[in-house]
């Protein structure tokens, strides 16, 4: 198995870990490319990982899981749930999200935020790898 292989892996494992610890039937990790300009409206999507529970998307196939790691085209598919933490540099840039969704309108506890913060914390050190 080659590096990108092994990250790919890894992150894939981390976004299933993060719906089953926000009890999501999606979440998904997007890292951006790291040639994008500082502060652009528009990054380039180096990696991004889906974990999703199948029969929930059949269900749901308006649904563009696709777009979670972009907050502002996820909030417009008029989700229930929509949580999302950004993975961040060691100089604060954001390089990239782990989001979780659901079509059933609830809030993430303290331990659930607190749980995905730390999926992200692992995202971003398995994305410098």
């Amino acid at each position: 198995m080659n590096k990108q292989d092994s990250i790919a892996d890894d992150l894939d494992m981390l976004a299933r870990l993060a719906a089953k610890l926000t009890a999501a039937p999606v979440a998904s990790i997007t890292v951006f490319d790291a040639e994008d300009a500082p502060g652009g409206d528009v990054q380039t999507v180096a990696r991004h990982v889906v974990a999703c529970d199948k029969a929930w998307a059949t269900e749901h196939s308006d649904i563009d899981i696709e777009q979670l790691g972009n907050p502002r085209t996820a909030v417009a598919q008029h989700l229930g749930l929509y949580a999302a933490i950004p993975l961040r540099n060691g100089d604060g840039s954001t390089i990239g999200m782990v989001a979780c969704a659901d079509d059933q309108s609830r809030e993430l506890s303290d331990d659930q935020l607190g749980l995905l913060k730390h999926v992200a914390a692992l995202a971003t050190a398995v994305a410098h790898n």
